[in-house]
């Protein structure tokens, strides 16, 4: 007949030495390899969750972190198993095997479920292949910049000269159709150089190497609207910048992202009476979120597709000019620095642009994130 033992006894059990007749041979063959590997547990899931923390874009996270706990129960199981060489508390390693049960089971489920992500993720020579793509990819822009710049504004500089040269010459037998003719080839041909220049800057934002830094946004607001002012004396335009933004960033490319932005919100306004400009930052962070705001044009938000695309244009060239790559401009600048570009406006009332941008350290601001 089976003794009445409680379920938390400890008399009536031996220690598991026994079962080794308490040799040190057979009992520290046994001790030493479970606390090797409980001590290879419990560092395993802090390698895990650390993966886990720093690479959020992995699918994997859920199954890293399920794996750590699993793996510190399978470790605590072993410090029981040498716990109980000289003790008896069975029942407590019992439970302990229990939970290591019940984490096993969503571990291998989230590991049978990730199966064909795992076998998607590119090799070593993968990456490579697409590396030397990329860098073929980069050095073809390059030779089609160079092409772009010296073989389509050659021509240009000719026709430019030409007409120029035509002028001259008649003099004043030039009757006033002829001088209007020559006068729109020159407005095209600067047009057209205005155009190129446009598409090289916008070209070499994606091949510019990013010198990051913390940037005085709001110095930077100023300088751009003070030049503005300078340019335009005769306007009268309401500016407000709010003071203390900062962003971490390449000056040069955060400086043109502003002077884009602010430069349309102040054409826009040109015919707004009582014009307006915001500046300010929406929602503080180490992600934080700008924006510049004014009372002009404004535009329709059916046509909001077109906003950040090349040569896209909401207003004709005869209400507003420009060359139509500013927004495209814009948008790249803030991708290449992890952010992204909004819009928001109403004919005639005015257009609002968000944008975010990191406030330090792209890699500092996701720790801190995840903290």
């Amino acid at each position: 007949m089976e003794p009445d033992v409680p379920f938390f006894s400890t008399q009536y059990f031996m220690p598991q030495g026994h079962c080794y007749l308490w040799s040190p041979a057979v009992l520290w063959l046994n001790v030493l390899p479970d606390l090797l590997i409980a001590l290879a547990y419990f560092t395993i899931p802090f390698i895990l969750i650390r993966i886990a923390r720093r690479r959020r874009d992995l699918p994997f996270n859920s199954l890293f972190i399920c794996f750590g706990i699993f793996i510190v129960s399978c470790g605590l199981t072993h410090v029981m198993d040498v716990w109980n060489v000289w003790n008896v508390e069975y029942w407590l390693e019992g439970l302990i095997k229990l939970i290591t049960a019940a984490a096993s089971v969503p571990t291998a489920i989230l590991l049978w479920r990730a199966w064909p992500h795992i076998m998607q993720l590119p090799s070593q020579n993968q990456l490579r292949e697409a590396n030397d793509s990329l860098a073929r990819a980069n050095r073809e822009m390059e030779a089609f910049t160079a092409s772009v710049s010296h073989d389509l504004r050659s021509p240009l500089s000719t026709i430019a000269g030409q007409a120029g040269m035509l002028e001259l010459s008649l003099a004043n037998s030039v009757t006033e159709d002829q001088r209007s003719r020559l006068t729109r080839i020159q407005a095209s041909v600067k047009k057209m150089s205005e155009l190129i220049e446009a598409l090289l800057a916008l070209s070499r934002i994606s091949r510019h190497t990013l010198q990051r830094e913390i940037l005085d946004v709001s110095a930077l607001a100023q300088e751009i609207v003070g030049e503005l002012r300078h340019a335009s004396p005769q306007r009268s335009v309401d500016v407000t910048i709010q003071p203390g933004m900062t962003a971490h960033g390449d000056q040069r490319l955060i400086s043109d992202m502003l002077t884009n932005l602010i430069d349309n919100a102040w054409k826009f306004t040109s015919k707004t009476a009582d014009a307006r400009i915001e500046i300010g930052e929406q929602t503080p962070g180490n992600l934080a979120t700008f924006f510049v705001r004014d009372n002009g044009a404004g535009f329709d938000m059916a046509y909001e597709q077109k906003l950040f695309k090349p040569f896209q244009r909401l207003h004709g060239t005869n209400e507003f000019e420009g060359s139509g790559i500013g927004l495209a401009t814009v948008q790249r600048i803030i991708e290449r620095h992890g952010g992204r570009i909004w819009a928001d406006a109403k004919p005639n009332q005015g257009a609002r642009f968000c944008f975010t941008l990191p406030t330090r350290p792209l890699s500092d601001a996701r720790d801190a994130a995840r903290m």
